[in-house]
């Protein structure tokens, strides 16, 4: 467990994006709270409206197609490992980064959740003590996932209910978000349906994740066909209050960008996550940049030596 309970809510946020990135589709940004990133915009380049006369998707029924999508590509992508390099960045008031610290890990996927296993921190691997207890960490929630997953599968009631709530989830945002300005473009040789959203200010949020909802705006480029997000950045237009600002806030300004590429020609997976947060914990200021970059995808089998510890 961590402390205070603030910094647990702010991790959580920035793990969203990471070890929980498809539940972050899937719910398609219901859990979109708290992320935070800014590369530069690499927006697609826009098709010619003169040579194109079909009519664009309605972007609501889009985004209940792409939930839809992530379960049932759930067995495309458990067969697939990766590497993960990130770099993390504290930086003070004036930006000026404070420390560095790099990381490196193996990546195994698991239903609409990741499993890190952490191999080296700032280029050097992990060994003895420090080893073996990230060993046992990874072990351990990959067998917890795993049990919940297989849980899943062989209970159709529970299935039911966690589809529920994930459905949930999804209308909130969609009551909490407005959509606008659909158009095509081409986003690194696939052509997209682009569109931007902003907070709904007739919506009336019942809940603390859906006042924080209200306060992203930001454009999502989305695979038509395959029915996938190749890219999503969004920023705070507001500051987010936590606890009514008591526990914590995150700063307007703070943003974030995801990006999915297609893998062997079959399934989409993180390739890119940048996200840059100001906030407040308490009485403690706290401003963060992190980069996430994904390479290496392989073909995941029993037997395979891709990193230290290998799953069965």
């Amino acid at each position: 467990m961590c402390h205070p309970p603030a910094a647990c809510t702010l991790f959580s946020v920035r793990t969203t994006l990471t070890s929980n990135s498809f539940r972050f589709l899937g719910v398609l940004l219901g859990a979109l709270i708290l992320f935070s990133p800014a590369a530069p915009t690499q927006s697609g380049v826009p098709l010619p409206e003169a040579s194109d006369k079909r009519p664009l998707p309605d972007i609501p029924t889009l985004l209940l197609d792409i939930r839809k999508n992530q379960a049932a590509i759930e067995d495309l992508r458990r067969n697939y490992t990766c590497h993960l390099s990130e770099e993390e960045d504290k930086t003070d008031s004036d930006g000026n980064v404070k420390s560095r610290e790099m990381k490196d890990y193996d990546v195994f996927y698991i239903g609409d959740e990741q499993v890190l296993h952490l191999l080296a921190k700032n280029g050097k691997p992990l060994e003895g003590d420090d080893k073996q207890k990230e060993d046992d960490r990874f072990n351990k929630r990959y067998d917890e996932l795993k049990k919940k997953q297989d849980e899943l599968a062989n209970d159709p009631k529970k299935r039911a209910k966690k589809d529920q709530e994930d459905e949930a989830q999804l209308s909130d945002f969609l009551r909490a978000e407005t959509f606008t300005n659909p158009r095509r473009e081409m986003f690194r040789g696939h052509e997209v349906i682009a569109f931007d959203f902003a907070g709904n200010p007739n919506y009336k949020p019942k809940k603390e994740i859906d006042r924080i909802l209200q306060k992203l705006v930001g454009v999502m480029w989305v695979d038509e066909q395959a029915r996938e997000v190749a890219r999503l950045e969004a920023h705070f237009a507001e500051s987010a209050k936590i606890g009514g600002g008591f526990v914590a806030s995150v700063h307007k300004g703070s943003n974030f960008v995801f990006e999915q590429e297609k893998i062997n020609g079959e399934v989409w997976l993180p390739s890119y996550a940048e996200v840059h947060l100001s906030a407040r914990i308490v009485f403690v200021s706290l401003k963060q940049n992190f980069v996430d970059r994904y390479s290496d995808y392989k073909k995941f089998r029993v037997g395979s030596t891709l990193g230290p510890i290998v799953p069965n």
